[in-house]
């Protein structure tokens, strides 16, 4: 290759061109002539001629495979590609349905006059006059009784955030490892559930560190997460942009503004991806590159947002890790949530006596096959189907006067949303118990509709058949081992 020739160019078609039909009308000749005026035309941007924009489409997918070549590149001009398709393509990605910000303009307000703000919206991040607005928080019963805040942006700042977040992920996407799981498109947590049974009933594992960062969203070092996106972006302008999000003030409930020093909202669209950016420096590159090469012979190790296990052959090499684990997360803000974290005996030596542990709302625990086998299984922890039965039981109860055709809608929705994630492989009898307890609640309450029984068991299963309520089935398939996409498909 040439020093002169570039790298090979994206083309996405956009389906508008009908070449046939300008050849038939104007004839071969004709076409070969505007052709050639049309590439001196575009030949530089020098002299000032018109050159054809790249669609977001295409831009993103280029900074993907550049990205995937070169690891150590640093990354100019983004703050320039939040231009207006972007701005366009971003809003159209918002719910519809979402909580309005400070400024209580929802996204139907904003789409009244859509272009109109959209072009008012890039004239201030092009003149810099753009400032984040302030997040308005929101608590929500988090089990336990306690709550978990929430933070709402702006509409304006929606948009821009999802801007900014397509095409961080653009590059972070090819940097970010197989193992960690959380807030990625197509890395699901059943998937990851059940790649993590692969990995324990495989690997030569007996101990498994579980563990989970204590308020990791509130107590994110600032200075230390912008550092690490300078290692990959070479962009003041998109770096100051992101700073101006975290530091952005909180209006609490009671109406206090609030400034933190660390931290990023919950709720806010580019907080899960600088999350993972954050423990993407701050663990998993540290336990490939370190801990798996001092452990042997085996390190299993699965994160899901701030929440991840790691297992050991020796009880030794565990041990270590749960020390080295409380220091690293000093040395970055941030601490371990002591109740939540420990070591666990798991080994297929002991099946009755190794231990078990939770992680993404399953219970994973050494068992045998009904052919004596042993074999990692994974059940419905029990903490969250008692926080699942407990929903039912406040929804039936605040609903139970509502016409039974709704109900019986609102709750085949219900039944189906908690058997596609937990219809593993080998937890058929929580999945039974779960449809036993829920059609005990709906009789209980179905009953309290008026002064007399409503129903009998007889009456009421013959309802529940009319309701056309679905059976607990297991939606999983057998595990293959996931591959990532050829880049080229990747924003298609």
């Amino acid at each position: 290759m040439s020093d002169q020739e570039s790298d090979r160019s994206i083309v996405v078609g956009d389906g508008r061109a009908d070449h046939k039909s300008e050849l038939s009308r104007n004839g071969g000749a004709d076409m070969a002539k505007g052709s050639t005026r049309r590439q001196s035309d575009q030949s530089t941007r020098a002299e000032g001629k018109r050159v054809p924009q790249q669609s977001v489409s295409s831009s993103l997918i280029a900074l993907r495979e550049k990205a995937s070549r070169e690891p150590d590149y640093r990354f100019r001009g983004l703050y320039t590609m939040i231009n207006l398709p972007i701005l366009r393509e971003s809003f159209g990605m918002l719910r519809r349905d979402a909580a309005c910000g400070v400024d209580e303009v929802s996204v139907a307000d904003f789409e009244s006059n859509l272009e109109g703000n959209l072009a008012d919206l890039l004239e201030r991040l092009k003149s810099k006059r753009y400032r984040a607005k302030l997040v308005r928080r929101k608590y929500i019963p988090k089990g336990g009784g306690k709550r978990r805040p929430l933070g709402i942006p702006a509409v304006e700042d929606k948009i821009v955030q999802m801007a900014a977040r397509r095409i961080l992920e653009s590059i972070y996407e090819a940097d970010f490892l197989n193992t960690s799981r959380g807030y990625r498109s197509g890395k699901g947590a059943r998937q990851a559930s059940q790649m993590l049974r692969e990995e324990l009933a495989t690997k030569k594992v007996n101990w498994v560190v579980e563990a989970d960062i204590k308020g990791f969203f509130n107590n994110l070092d600032h200075q230390k997460l912008l550092g690490m996106l300078r290692r990959r972006i070479d962009d003041e302008a998109f770096v100051r942009l992101i700073g101006k999000w975290l530091s952005v003030g909180v209006l609490e409930e009671d109406g206090q503004i609030v400034h933190p020093a660390t931290g990023t909202p919950q709720g806010g669209i580019v907080s899960p991806l600088l999350a993972n950016v954050y423990l993407h420096h701050v663990l998993d590159l540290r336990v490939e590159n370190d801990v798996k090469r001092k452990a042997c012979p085996d390190v299993v190790y699965m994160r899901y947002a701030d929440d991840f296990v790691c297992g050991f052959h020796q009880e030794a090499d565990a041990k270590r890790f749960l020390e080295w684990l409380g220091q690293q997360l000093g040395a970055y803000g941030l601490e371990l949530a002591g109740e939540k974290s420990g070591i666990v005996k798991f080994t297929p030596f002991d099946v009755t006596g190794s231990g078990m542990f939770a992680f993404l709302g399953f219970d994973f625990y050494w068992a045998r096959t009904r052919s004596g086998k042993r074999t990692v299984k994974r059940r419905t922890n029990a903490k969250k189907m008692n926080a699942s039965l407990r929903g039912i039981k406040e929804w039936i109860r605040n609903n139970r006067s509502c016409p039974l055709k709704t109900l019986g809608e609102s709750l085949r929705r219900k039944l189906l949303g908690h058997y596609n994630y937990y219809g593993v492989i080998g937890n058929s009898e929580s999945l039974t118990n779960y449809r036993f307890l829920c059609q005990r609640l709906i009789f209980k309450w179905l009953n309290r509709r008026s002064q007399r029984l409503s129903y009998n068991w007889q009456g009421f299963n013959a309802m529940w058949q009319n309701w056309a309520m679905p059976f607990p089935r297991v939606v999983e398939g057998p595990y293959r081992p996931q591959t990532r996409l050829a880049l080229s498909y990747a924003y298609a």
